[in-house]
C-alpha cells in the first residue's frame, strides 16, 4: 500500500509539474508576443517609463519580501499540517516590512522621484504593486509545493490575460497617458486578486502574527536577499562596462543578444520551479536514487534545450534585430551557456535551501559578482563586448563550482553523480562553441540541429509518451 501511495505521488508530482513548466513557458510567451505590440503604441519615452516601472519593481520586491516565499518549500515539511498559517504568517511579516518601507520613502517623496526618474503617479502605483502583489506569490507557493496545479496554472493565466487586456483597454479608450495606462493595466489585476487572497485569509484567520513562523522564515529567507541582488549585478554589470568602455551601439548589441541568450531561461526555471516540490518531498523521504537517477535527465533536458537556442542563435538575431546586430551572435553561446551553468549549479542550491544553509547561496554569489566585475573591467578594454558574454560563463561556471563544494566540503553531502555534473557542462560548452564556427555554413547547422532534435526525442521518449497517454486519457474520459 505504501509503494503505491509512493507511486501515485510521484505521477501526481509528474503532471503537476509538466503542467506548471508548460504553463509557464506559455504565460512567458503571452509577455514576448505581446512586447511588439506596446511598443508600437507607446512612445519610447513612454516605453522606457513602463521598463524603469518593472525593473525597479524587480528589486525592491526582493527587499519588500525579504524573499519570505522562499522558506515556503521547506516549511511544507516542518509545518505541513499549517502550511497555510504558515503562508499567512509570511505574507503579513512581508506586508508590515513593506508597509516600513514604503511609509520611509514617501517622507521623501520628491527626491524619491527624481532618483528613481517616475513622477508620482507611478510611484504610488509602485507602492500598490508592492504591497499588494506577494500575496498572489505566497498563495501560487503554497499550490505549488503542494501539487496543486490547476489553482497555481489558473492564477497565473488570469494575471498574465487580464494584465495584457486591461492594457490594451486603458490605452484605447482612455485619455491617460500611454504608459500610466499600461502600469495600471498591471497593477489593478494583481490588486485585485490579492485582495480577494488577503479577504479570504482573514476569514480563515491565517493572516496572524506568529513569531516562531517569522523568526524560521526570516532565518531561512533574510541571507537570499544579498543573494537576489548580487545576480541583478551579476547579470546587469556586463551593460554597465560596455556602456563606459566602448559606447551605445555596442551596448545595444550585446543587450539584444542578452535578450535572446537567457530566453532559454524561460524553460529552465520553469523546469527548476516544477522539480524543487518533488525534490524536498523526496529528499526529506531519503529517495536519494531517485533524485540522482531523475537528476541527471533534468540536467540532460537543460543542455539539449541550451544548445537549440545556440544553434538557432542566427536567425534570431536577424529576426529580433536585423543585420546591424549579427554580429552580436557571437555572444550567445556563452551566454547561453552561462545560463545552463546556473541551472545545473541550483540543484547544489537545492541542498542549501533544504538544510537551510542559505548563508552559504548568499557568499557564492557576491564572490562570482566581484569575480565578474573585476574581469569585466580587465578584459572588456583589451577584447571588446564580446569579452563580457565570456566573462559571464566563466562567473556562472565559479559558481557551479563553489556550490559543489559548499555541498561536498562544507554540507558533507554527495547526492549527484558530481563527475556527471561537470562533463555536461563541459561536452555542452564544446559543442556549443563549436557551433559557431558553422553559423555561415547552414547545411551542416541544420544538420547537427536535426541530429540533436532525434536524439533528444530519442532519450526522452518515454517521458512523451507518459504525456501523451495522460492527454489522451484525459479527453477520453472527461
Amino acid at each position: 500500500m505504501e509503494k503505491s501511495n509512493e507511486a501515485d505521488k510521484g505521477k501526481l508530482a509528474f503532471k503537476a509539474g509538466t503542467w506548471y513548466v508548460i504553463s509557464s513557458v506559455l504565460v512567458r510567451a503571452i509577455a514576448i508576443i505581446t512586447t511588439p505590440i506596446f511598443t508600437r503604441m507607446m512612445s519610447t519615452d513612454e516605453y522606457g517609463t513602463v521598463a524603469t516601472f518593472t525593473s525597479w519593481y524587480a528589486l525592491l520586491i526582493t527587499f519588500c519580501t525579504a524573499n519570505l516565499n522562499f522558506s515556503i518549500g521547506r516549511a511544507k515539511i516542518d509545518y505541513e499540517y499549517d502550511l497555510d498559517n504558515y503562508i499567512g504568517s509570511m505574507q503579513l511579516l512581508s506586508a508590515f516590512i513593506t508597509i516600513l518601507i514604503l511609509f520611509i520613502s514617501f517622507i521623501f517623496l520628491d527626491p524619491l522621484s527624481k532618483f528613481l526618474e517616475l513622477d508620482k503617479t507611478i510611484i504610488i502605483l509602485l507602492s500598490v504593486y508592492l504591497l499588494f502583489s506577494p500575496a498572489i506569490t505566497f498563495v501560487q507557493n503554497g499550490y505549488r509545493y503542494r501539487y496543486q496545479y490547476k489553482q497555481n496554472v489558473g492564477i497565473a493565466w488570469y494575471v498574465s490575460v487580464s494584465t495584457v487586456v486591461l492594457s490594451l483597454v486603458l490605452m484605447l479608450v482612455t485619455p491617460l497617458e500611454k504608459d500610466i495606462s499600461r502600469v495600471m493595466g498591471i497593477v489593478i489585476p494583481n490588486f485585485l486578486l490579492s485582495l480577494v487572497f488577503w479577504l479570504r485569509g482573514i476569514k480563515q484567520k491565517r493572516i496572524h502574527v506568529n513569531l516562531e513562523y517569522w523568526k524560521y522564515g526570516f532565518g531561512i529567507s533574510a541571507p537570499l536577499v544579498l543573494h537576489t541582488v548580487c545576480m541583478n549585478i551579476l547579470s546587469q554589470s556586463d551593460r554597465i562596462f560596455i556602456q563606459k568602455m566602448w559606447g551605445t551601439t555596442p551596448t545595444a548589441i550585446y543587450s539584444l543578444a542578452y535578450s535572446y541568450g537567457i530566453v532559454i531561461s524561460i524553460i529552465t526555471n520553469a523546469v527548476s520551479d516544477g522539480w524543487l516540490p518533488w525534490f524536498h518531498d523526496s529528499y526529506h523521504n531519503n529517495e536519494f536514487k531517485e533524485i540522482k537517477k531523475n537528476t541527471k535527465l533534468i540536467v540532460i533536458l537543460g543542455c539539449y534545450v541550451g544548445l537549440a537556442c545556440i544553434a538557432m542563435a542566427p536567425e534570431a538575431i536577424t529576426i529580433l534585430g536585423g543585420e546591424k546586430y549579427a554580429e552580436g551572435v557571437y555572444c550567445v553561446p556563452p551566454i547561453v551557456l552561462g545560463v545552463v551553468c546556473q541551472y545545473i549549479y541550483t540543484h547544489y542550491v537545492n541542498i542549501e535551501m533544504h538544510l537551510k544553509k542559505t548563508k552559504y547561496i548568499s557568499g557564492g554569489t557576491i564572490f562570482a559578482a566581484l569575480t565578474n566585475i573585476v574581469l569585466n573591467y580587465f578584459f572588456i578594454p583589451m577584447f571588446g563586448y564580446v569579452a563580457a558574454a565570456y566573462t559571464t560563463l566563466v562567473s556562472y561556471f565559479l559558481l557551479m563550482i563553489i556550490h559543489f563544494l559548499i555541498t561536498r566540503l562544507l554540507l558533507k553531502i554527495k547526492l549527484y553523480d558530481d563527475f556527471f555534473m561537470f562533463v555536461s557542462i563541459i561536452i555542452t560548452s564544446c559543442i556549443g562553441i563549436g557551433i559557431t564556427f558553422v553559423y555561415s555554413n547552414n547545411i551542416v547547422r541544420y544538420s547537427i540541429v536535426a541530429v540533436g532534435f532525434i536524439s533528444f526525442l530519442f532519450i526522452f521518449r518515454n517521458f512523451i509518451i507518459a504525456f501523451i497517454n495522460t492527454k489522451f486519457k484525459y479527453h477520453k474520459f472527461k
